[in-house]
């Protein structure tokens, strides 16, 4: 008989506090639900070879790019699954845009994993088990992404400490725009790093962040709108001036305005990536999507900051 699993997994944002977290600095971030990563395990014939379908990679396990290939053939092995297994992913979270696309993929599989054995699997088990897939895909994780997608609620994190937030309840939309420009955190990182060793005005700009980051807090316990859309035009002010920015984005945020968007900035590494823009009303959320797309955004989704 066929045996199978399945688990899911949404991605996240970073509201505020990007490269400044690095530093030290607090950051929050909370779940994108509107990006979900689904995995499906199920047996195959003994004969047969473990497979994987994925929009990365499609074909044999053991010719699978090595991440994929460490995390499955370590629940084979860990479990002792007899049989051999197709594992298939399915997703529209685009993977380097700073949504976090491995670390949802980690814990949809972890979960299908847990739920193809028909073991009980807790929170701690499962950020304990997609923290060790994100160190094979990024080498030094932060954590925020696992530990956001695993609670499901806005979190505070810093330091490696992380507290969960109350749910967003702010009468507002947010836009998440795909820039279609692939971007590299890992290298914003070191530039902004580097600019902050050689001269105390650009760690200046982190601490700033450090300090709206805080009053962002302030903005999302009063359900305050406004507030929180002058904290990312500061926020963005900032990430422009640590050289993380992109054309692209600044673009797409100038267009964006034009449609009546509040405010916008990056979220996650920038120089491409992904950017967050806020809107009063659905209806003009559609037409920055919209625009957004006709300008050559390769994907926009609309969430509800009300929760």
């Amino acid at each position: 008989m066929t045996q199978t699993g399945y688990g899911e997994a949404n991605g996240k944002v970073i509201l505020i506090g990007e490269h400044a977290v690095t530093f030290g600095q607090p950051a929050i971030a909370i779940p994108f639900k509107s990006g979900v990563v689904k995995a499906t395990i199920t047996s195959l014939k003994e004969n047969e070879r473990s497979f994987i379908n994925s929009d990365v990679y499609e074909g044999f396990l053991d010719e699978a790019p090595e991440h994929i290939k460490l995390v499955v053939t370590r629940f084979i092995n860990k479990y002792e699954i007899p049989q051999p297994i197709n594992v298939t992913f399915e997703t529209n979270l685009p993977p380097s845009r700073g949504l976090g696309s491995s670390a949802a993929m980690a814990i949809a599989f972890i979960r299908a994993s847990y739920n193809y054995l028909n073991k009980p699997l807790s929170d701690e088990k499962l950020i304990e088990e997609a923290n060790w897939a994100e160190k094979i895909a990024h080498g030094k994780p932060s954590g925020i992404d696992t530990q956001t997608i695993v609670s499901n609620k806005p979190v505070w994190f810093q330091q490696s400490e992380v507290t969960t937030l109350k749910p967003l309840a702010i009468e507002g939309y947010m836009v998440v725009i795909d820039t279609g420009v692939r971007g590299s955190t890992k290298k914003a990182v070191e530039d902004v790093h580097r600019l902050c060793d050689n001269s105390q005005e650009y760690m200046q700009y982190v601490e700033h962040i450090g300090v709206l980051v805080h009053e962002a807090n302030q903005a999302i316990n009063n359900n305050d709108f406004n507030q929180l859309a002058h904290i990312f035009k500061l926020s963005q002010e900032n990430l422009r001036k640590l050289t993380v920015s992109h054309d692209q984005i600044e673009a797409l945020l100038e267009l964006s305005q034009n449609q009546g968007a509040i405010a916008g900035k990056l979220t996650g590494g920038g120089r491409g990536g992904s950017m967050i823009v806020l809107a009063q009303d659905l209806e003009t959320a559609e037409k920055i999507s919209a625009s957004a797309l006709e300008f050559g955004a390769h994907h926009t989704w609309i969430e509800y900051l009300g929760g």
